[in-house]
């Protein structure tokens, strides 16, 4: 029987398990991506190179601008997620893992509130959301109870379904949208921070605001930071929630669903993949820099903190 060095051992046991992942990344990764980008130069009947799909989508683009139509709609409407995710969502999520961590009055209603989404699932709180916003859903109801006068159109589709209610509606629910999974993210950041600086706080007689502004914040934002980050990084490729509640209609659209209804009409033969490809590669060639430019800026904001 050969027997082998433990350098050796080491190696061939190191390589059994990087096989799969390396395998998974050159199929379902680097050429996924790289046979996208050679599409999205490729002319999509003709076969020949050159910048077809991204002149055609410059003038669509004009188009739409000019006629406040799809892709503008769908680009506005992204960047409205992104801000209310970002300046908003973000925020709140900070703050109700704070209550969490504190095990201030009300924790326990948070910590279901905001962890039973997460376990049921994306698909399933999404119908229920719509049912809710349909126009025999409680809001409906509830708004009639109080004297609200909804117009026609609510009272026939519901809110999500009624051009002059959707986009606001669609909007407006995203607040609500708070991951219990981010939640959890941050109040495990929370829990590294030394318990003697809060010690020093209590005597110091800071209160809920100072040490959550003061205390709680600077000394993890090394983890904020990169979820503000992921956060307008993911929303340009977040197209389920648009398709599961509206499927972009009533001006719902956001750019990532457009980008996969141009897919989806590609696999029904009705468009080739090449126009959605050269839609990718110029959405990563702006999106990629911004998001390295946020990273940057989010590391000048707070100084890294070390405990």
């Amino acid at each position: 029987m050969i027997k082998l060095k433990q350098k050796t051992r080491d190696t061939v046991f190191a390589w059994c398990l990087l096989i799969v992942p390396i395998t998974h990344f050159l199929l379902f990764w680097l050429y996924v991506n790289i046979d996208s980008v050679l599409l999205a130069f490729q002319h999509q009947t003709t076969g020949e190179w050159g910048f077809d799909n991204f002149t055609r989508f410059f003038n669509q683009f004009k188009r739409d601008w000019a006629a406040n139509s799809t892709i503008k709609v769908a680009i506005e409407n992204t960047f409205i997620t992104a801000f209310l995710n970002m300046f908003v969502v973000e925020p709140l999520v900070i703050f109700v893992a704070y209550v969490l961590f504190k095990k201030y009055f009300g924790h326990m209603f948070f910590r279901v509130a905001f962890y039973i989404p997460g376990i049921v699932g994306t698909v399933v709180t999404t119908i229920m959301l719509g049912h809710i916003l349909d126009a025999t859903g409680p809001i409906v109801l509830w708004g009639q109870s109080l004297g609200i006068e909804w117009g026609n159109g609510v009272l026939q589709d519901g809110l999500l379904n009624n051009s002059e209610t959707a986009r606001s509606t669609f909007h407006i629910t995203a607040v609500l949208g708070i991951s219990g999974q981010t939640v959890l993210l941050l109040t495990g950041a929370y829990q590294k921070i030394p318990t003697d600086l809060f010690d020093v706080g209590r005597l110091e007689g800071i209160g809920m605001f100072n040490e959550f502004m003061k205390l709680i914040v600077p000394c993890s934002w090394s983890t904020i930071g990169v979820m503000w980050v992921m956060t307008f990084a993911s929303v340009w490729g977040n197209y389920q929630r648009v398709m599961l509640l509206t499927d972009g209609a009533n001006d719902t659209n956001n750019f990532a669903y457009y980008m996969f209804a141009s897919s989806l009409n590609a696999t029904k033969g009705a468009e080739s993949y090449n126009y959605p490809a050269a839609m990718g590669v110029l959405l990563t060639a702006i999106v990629a820099p911004l998001t390295l430019l946020l990273r940057w800026l989010s590391t000048k904001i707070v100084p890294d903190v070390e405990f």
